[in-house]
């Protein structure tokens, strides 16, 4: 049995497909009615969603990512001593956050007349948060959320011992260490080494 084939002119065939486009682009308008209703009545968030990825609101996943990746224009002479110390050994994505958390909490001191932690007690707090952290094996946030009074405890305990290794830093080195003791012996002391037999 043959197949008859029908050919269409390529004439009539532009003709019929110009046709359909005029109708399909005729549905924007109902499209747009019906996104609009969806938006505004429904307020269907994924729709609104979608609709700012296409018009370019929100960036793409590439954008994202370079967005993520670019280094901070921001130059670290012009920060001021908090903002420096707030952003102190952050990188790429989570050095801008840093920094823009900085300039909002200093936006916000001025506008309410608060007075901000100085840049020395933020890196303190920051030491003392890391050592809370390697005590509780990085469990620290969440003690923080269910055990306020376990919280205090390690706090103090994280406080206390990088109170004692700053102190330890300001120690004069070992050896000069063993030295002091003899050379700041009062004379009477120096005489008691001498001769421990004299009694005081």
């Amino acid at each position: 049995m043959r197949r008859s084939l029908k050919i269409v002119r390529s004439e009539e065939m532009q003709t019929i497909v110009q046709e359909m486009r005029e109708r399909y682009y005729g549905l924007g308008f109902d499209a747009l009615n019906a996104i609009e209703h969806t938006l505004q009545v429904r307020k269907n968030g994924g729709l609104g969603r979608q609709v700012l990825t296409d018009i370019g609101v929100i960036p793409s996943a590439e954008e994202r990512f370079a967005i993520a990746t670019q280094s901070m224009n921001v130059e670290t002479a012009a920060l001021t001593p908090f903002e420096v110390a707030i952003i102190a050994d952050e990188e790429g994505q989570m050095r801008r956050v840093a920094y823009g958390c900085a300039c909002a909490m200093e936006a916000s001191a001025e506008a309410f007349g608060i007075s901000l932690p100085t840049a020395v007690e933020v890196r303190q707090l920051r030491s003392v948060a890391k050592v809370a952290d390697e005590i509780t094996g990085g469990r620290f946030d969440q003690l923080c959320m269910n055990d306020a009074q376990e919280e205090k405890r390690i706090r103090q305990l994280a406080t206390d011992i990088v109170e004692g290794e700053r102190a330890q830093r300001k120690l004069p080195p070992r050896r000069v260490q063993r030295a002091l003791p003899t050379k700041q012996l009062s004379t009477r002391n120096q005489g008691l080494l001498q001769n421990p037999s004299v009694e005081h």
